[in-house]
């Protein structure tokens, strides 16, 4: 150690490698290799180096403070390591524990000698004011805190997780592609077994329509007429409910029944005769009144918005929970100006989410002009589905209404298939085979758009019977027979009192309510069924395909895009038909049909046979 740091220095001599030769400055710095580098231990030194009177040592006093320093440090380290008691933080903090070497300008010599080191010490740990805490709570606290922290997001990420829909099916608006439900309340359910049905009957059946799977119940009109039920349509007012149904109270209990079971409330409006009342024939130039103009093209007519009864009838029934208005007998005035201006103004009145529907020919008659107005402001478009005329005329029906406007834009009204109304005979005797309304039922499901059954379809009940032709007087009502019930045991229920309009005990066949119930599951989970269409670069196309048809057998494809396609075959004719559609379809599952007692199984396609009236709904793989 001693001959490491000490440094020998002699007066007055210089080694010849320890002093800086100007002389071979330049060619040093020009090749290096001639002059070779001086030895690593010599004292190279740019300036002339002083006179030195003596020797200069300062080893032994620095190898001396140096020791100290080791001696003092490896003492702590010593104390340390057999202390248990001081906590590691305070032995750290502990200023006994580190040593404040002086800095540059305190190395500096005084009077050519070095100055010794002082060894000085840091606070004591009790004056740091953070090492009063109580740690250990602090600790577990934190710990707690983070715990927590943890479940609680766990808890967030699940709950969010839960809330996504399970499906990401497309969405539509209530009225959309769900089913409707038509009902004549007097031939429905009697509520204290009276000739006619009434409201409370209605209320008391409303789980087997939400069994049934329906989202909208339309009924037809309630409103006082001078012999109601038989002369329904004759209303005399739009704002009294006729006495035979009930009262404005039952009416009310009726919508809080429907809209506890999800269902909207939609009211038949005989709107013809009260707009005919505001309705003022001009001539259409000079716009003089005419005092006797009957004959006069419905084109001279001009409402008069002073006194509306269709608005002031909407708003008080809108005031009762109403949801929607069928605008029965608009179509007599489809091709008069006016129209689209009143459409217009009733859809103001009732906003995005109530709903209008006129039927199809409001649409075909209005002016070209005004045909865009009436789009907009119309929610639903009843098309009638005329099965009894055959496959070529149902085919061309098809083609006819998806090639027209209400398929032109996105925002266009959406069909209402019915295939039985107030108006029209009984399918069950339209169609001659005993289950072929479950196959017509089956294949209006399948169509784009929004189905509608009318009350007793879904069990095929028929019209009452008039062999004798002794009943002409109220032909026009035939179709409105009473609604058979089951009992308890599933069997008929008889009624203790004659029905306002009675033939017979009424046939229905119950069994097929359940094929009915399964093919409204199929369609409200499948958006290739509920869905009417899908837009695509710019193009709106019904999602909808005649893909087979050979005289009474009709096959229907539904498709939407990233999801399965499904089939529908249905033979309308009078006779059995077996077809191969393996060319066109490859394989799939039976779903519903074509009879009620019908269980799922895969089939080819390669051999397709169905009886009179029979339909089935096909899953493609």
């Amino acid at each position: 150690m001693e001959s490491f740091l000490r440094v020998d220095s002699h007066a007055g001599t210089s080694s010849p490698s320890g002093s800086f030769n100007t002389d071979n400055a330049d060619a040093s710095s020009i090749c290096p290799l001639i002059n070779p580098s001086p030895p690593t231990n010599a004292l190279v030194d740019p300036l002339p180096e002083p006179p030195q009177t003596g020797a200069f040592q300062m080893g032994d006093e620095l190898a001396e403070k140096l020791q100290k320093v080791h001696e003092i440090q490896d003492a702590e380290s010593i104390s340390s390591a057999s202390s248990s008691e001081q906590p590691v933080t305070s032995q750290l903090l502990d200023g006994s524990s580190f040593l404040n070497m002086p800095n540059d300008a305190e190395a500096e010599p005084e009077g050519g000698k070095l100055t010794p080191l002082e060894l000085t010490f840091r606070n004591p740990t009790e004056d740091y004011f953070f090492m009063c805490w109580n740690w250990p709570l602090i600790r577990k606290f934190s710990l707690y805190l983070y715990v927590s922290v943890i479940i609680g997001m766990v808890g967030l990420v699940t709950g969010l997780i839960s809330t996504l829909p399970k499906t990401c099916h497309p969405p539509t608006q209530w009225y959309q592609g769900k089913l409707f439900y038509e009902i004549f309340p007097a031939s429905f359910h009697s509520s204290n077994q009276e000739m006619e049905g009434d409201l409370k009957g209605i209320s008391l059946k409303a789980d087997y329509i939400m069994k049934l799977g329906v989202r909208g119940v339309r009924l037809n009109s309630i409103f006082r007429s001078p012999h109601y039920p038989e002369d329904f349509e004759n209303a005399t007012t739009l704002t009294e409910i006729d006495g035979v149904l009930g009262t404005l109270e039952d009416l009310k209990g009726l919508v809080k029944h429907l809209t506890s079971r999800n269902m909207s409330l939609v009211l038949d409006l005989p709107v013809f005769p009260f707009i005919q009342k505001s309705f003022q024939k001009t001539l259409p130039i000079t716009g003089i009144a005419l005092k006797n103009a009957s004959e006069e093209p419905s084109d001279f007519f001009s409402y008069s918005y002073e006194s509306d009864p269709i608005e002031e009838a909407m708003q008080y029934w809108l005031l009762h929970g109403v949801e929607g208005f069928y605008l029965k007998g608009l179509e007599k005035y489809g091709d008069n100006f006016d129209t689209a201006r009143l459409l217009k103004r009733w859809k103001k009145l009732l906003g995005p989410h109530r709903i209008l529907i006129v039927q199809e020919e409001v649409v075909s008659l209005t002016p070209k002009e005004n045909l865009q107005v009436v789009l907009e402001n119309v929610d639903l478009v009843d098309v009638k589905l005329n099965l009894e005329r055959g496959v070529s005329e149902v085919i061309a029906q098809i083609d006819s209404v998806q090639n027209s406007s209400l398929f032109a834009k996105p925002g266009a009204p959406w069909v209402h298939w019915s295939i039985g109304n107030v108006n029209s005979n009984r399918l069950a005797n339209v169609l001659a085979f005993g289950n072929a309304t479950l196959g017509a039922t089956l294949l209006q499901m399948m169509l784009p758009g929004t189905p509608s059954i009318f009350y007793g379809d879904e069990i095929g009940l028929h019209q009452i019977p008039d062999p004798e032709e002794e009943r002409q007087d109220i032909k026009h009502l035939h179709q409105l027979t009473m609604m058979p019930w089951q009992d308890e045991l599933g069997k008929g229920k008889k009624s203790l009192v004659q029905p306002w309009i009675y033939g017979g005990e009424p046939t229905a066949h119950f069994d097929q309510v359940h094929a009915v119930i399964r093919m409204v599951e199929l369609r409200t989970k499948s958006p290739s069924i509920y869905m009417n269409a899908v837009y695509k670069q710019g193009v709106n196309k019904a999602n909808a395909e005649v893909k087979y048809t050979q005289e009474n057998f009709l096959v229907i494809q539904r498709w939407y895009p990233r999801r399965k396609s499904y089939v529908v075959a249905s033979n309308l004719g009078n006779s059995k038909i077996s077809a191969d559609l393996s060319l066109l379809l490859y394989s799939g599952q039976i779903i519903v049909g074509p009879r009620v007692e019908s269980m799922s199984e895969s089939i080819s396609f390669k051999e397709v046979n169905l009886w009179p009236g029979e339909s089935v709904v096909i899953v493609l793989d």
